[in-house]
């Protein structure tokens, strides 16, 4: 079972390795019979459209994978926490080094019972991490056809280039801070206790000590901001060369 676990994941990379390759190919060979001035343009516009695409339904997957299941996979945070070995257990051969600090601060779970609230935050959170990239995905494509097309500089790469820079800066924003929302509701609502009892157990004061402690962790990412004011930037020369390009075909 362990082999198999283990080879799953590289026989999908290889798949994909392969898929991807197949259609670099493919668009490449089109690009040549057409006699197309810029192969690499024709090949990025057929990748990008994929990648566009696949994003999309990637979205469309995690929404209803994260509303339908029974046990949503999640990120959820806890407080620092490592298990440690019952009192009277040793392991005599085994590890090299040792663990003297630190521990686990997340934890992935397929959580079942939560409320609907944070099912709700974490599947809009999810969703927004892969429409993200097919934002992107979709900025190349247009930008791609308009280039084969002979229009470099038009106003709809400038809208489009803006409109991405929009959906990174404030998407990549809402998916953190949503999925952490989302994660930290799931937290207290999974660890968090009230009262417990127990009944004695020889040399072991704490039995909770074993239990991971709920916690809040709300992150506010400056990279989706960063990426976006690029974004914008790039909005801008565009612009500005679309002026350029206009002026320029008024002196012809």
């Amino acid at each position: 079972m362990l082999v198999l676990w283990n080879i799953g994941p590289i026989l999908v990379i290889a798949v994909v390795i392969v898929v991807a390759a197949t259609v670099f190919g493919v668009a490449a060979a089109r690009a040549r019979r057409r006699g197309e001035p810029s192969p690499v343009v024709s090949v990025a516009l057929t990748l990008s459209a994929l990648w566009a695409a696949f994003g999309l339904l990637g979205a469309a997957i995690s929404v209803v994978q994260n509303l339908s299941a029974d046990a949503p996979r999640m990120s959820v945070p806890v407080a620092t926490f490592w298990p440690e070995l019952l009192p009277g257990v040793t392991i005599d051969t085994g590890p090299t080094a040792e663990v003297v600090g630190g521990g686990f601060t997340v934890a992935e779970v397929d959580a079942a019972g939560i409320s609907p609230l944070a099912r709700g935050l974490w599947t809009a959170g999810q969703a927004l991490w892969s429409l993200i990239p097919a934002a992107i995905a979709a900025l190349i494509a247009v930008a791609c056809f308009q280039l084969l097309a002979g229009r470099a500089f038009t106003r709809i790469i400038v809208r489009m280039t803006m409109a991405t820079a929009v959906i990174v800066a404030a998407g990549g924003t809402a998916a953190q801070v949503l999925s952490d929302i989302a994660g930290s509701m799931a937290s207290h609502e999974l660890f968090a206790r009230g009262s417990a009892g127990w009944t004695e157990i020889p040399g072991i004061d704490d039995p909770l000590a074993w239990w991971p402690e709920a916690t809040l962790n709300i992150t506010l990412p400056f990279w989706p901001i960063a990426a976006g004011l690029g974004l914008a930037a790039l909005a801008a020369v565009f612009r500005y060369g679309s002026r350029l390009q206009r002026d320029t075909e008024g002196l012809v």
